[in-house]
């Protein structure tokens, strides 16, 4: 099968899996948007796989942390490509491009992504129109989530099939190194640094990633237990405003450590006692499934995604709703009441729920379904797939 996969931009999360699915298909093209978005600080190692950079222009509208990219010449790319399938993330101009290329060619059209029925596209009669137009008219889909299996079906999907496989992340690694960090002499000096217990928070530092409310959650710890350390890895444009605030509230235990690349957030992630996903709205996050890939107790917002797939209260991790303060602040203090013993069996847990989420099994599944899709009408192969028990481990039809 020679697949093709149109996306915005490659991101270090991403690269493991593209690269797992290389490796299951005769040939694999990633048909990127732009090289990178101007709020992404990492940098990218070389990738196992070939890349083409759509020809564009980007549209930035006042506000806006990161363009709308306007890809042109996807068609005559497609064409000369030539692939039996393209899997296709979003619905800007080169992913209605590549539909159009699928349907004049006769090649299958799988739309793939995080999209949520929260995640602002309702409002807009335009967006809405654009995912009614190209999912109803999909050959299949594949869901991150749960709520974007949700989002397929409201937006037209009826009975074509639909894979839900959780967004997949390096489990693997995101283990073994902060297994290692553990036993390590500078997991002791790190922690030796900071006042116990430690809770960490990653991401980038803007109100809609719920710092505000995470703030206040802490606020009201400290009244109960004055000595709680909270490290928050990443950079945003809001940092300024958030470490003012923190001076003026005299918080000497509250440490900005800045963006962490993601071959060293296993490390940060091993140091802490407990993570806070404060989150307003997040399509999944993939952060949470790598601090439970870290054996870490996690405490995760009910506005994102991933915690209703992921997050079994009180077995795999803790929800909580991050707007209400007492009843979120009193969720972490029982946290950290519990004896090391009882988060540690949080953590294992939190670890073997997301097992399945690693890059190559992902991809296995993934690639099975985009074959069903293809050889669809092959009745044998097509029921063979949609009959197996692809329910495990958060991946499911």
């Amino acid at each position: 099968m020679k697949l093709a996969v149109v996306t915005n931009i490659l991101t270090p999360y991403r690269i493991p899996f593209f690269e797992s699915i290389g490796r299951r298909v005769d040939e694999l093209t990633v048909l990127l948007m732009a090289e990178a978005e101007e709020n992404r600080e990492w940098t990218l190692p070389p990738v196992g796989f070939r890349t083409r950079v759509l020809r564009r222009f980007h549209l930035r509208g006042p506000g806006r942390e990161v363009s709308l990219h306007v890809n042109y010449g996807v068609m005559g790319l497609l064409r000369t490509l030539d692939p039996d399938v393209v899997m296709s993330g979003g619905f800007t101009v080169a992913n209605v491009a590549a539909f159009l290329y699928c349907k004049w060619f006769g090649k299958k059209y799988v739309g793939w992504g995080e999209l949520t029925l929260r995640d602002g596209a309702g409002s807009s009669a335009i967006r809405r129109l654009i995912r009614r137009w190209l999912i109803s008219r999909s050959d299949g889909c594949i869901a991150s989530s749960s709520e974007a299996h949700d989002a397929f079906r409201h937006y037209g999907a009826g009975s074509r099939p639909i894979l839900t496989s959780l967004m997949p992340v390096e489990v693997t690694r995101f283990h073994e190194q902060a297994m290692a960090f553990k036993r390590s002499p500078e997991y002791r000096a790190l922690r030796s640094r900071y006042v116990h217990p430690i809770l960490m928070a990653v991401g980038r530092l803007t109100d809609a990633k719920g710092y505000p409310e995470l703030f206040a959650i802490y606020e009201q710890i400290l009244e109960t237990r004055p000595q709680v350390s909270l490290l928050l890895v990443g950079d945003g444009p809001d940092r300024p405003r958030y470490q003012r605030f923190v001076q003026e509230k005299r918080w000497s235990d509250v440490h900005f450590l800045g963006f962490v690349d993601s071959g060293e957030l296993p490390k940060y992630l091993a140091t802490a006692d407990v993570f806070v996903f404060p989150t307003r709205s997040d399509t999944f996050g993939a952060v949470l499934s790598e601090a439970m890939s870290s054996e870490l107790p996690v405490v995760s917002s009910v506005f994102a995604a991933a915690t209703r797939d992921l997050i079994e209260d009180g077995v795999t991790g803790f929800r909580f709703d991050p707007s209400n303060t007492e009843s979120s602040a009193a969720t972490l203090l029982k946290i950290l009441a519990m004896s090391p013993e009882t988060r540690r069996w949080i953590g294992l847990a939190a670890y073997a729920r997301v097992q399945h989420s690693d890059c190559a099994p992902s991809a296995d599944v993934v690639v099975r379904f985009l074959e069903s899709v293809l050889h669809k009408g092959r009745a044998s192969e097509s029921d063979r797939f949609e009959r197996s028990a692809l329910v495990k481990g958060g991946t499911r039809l």
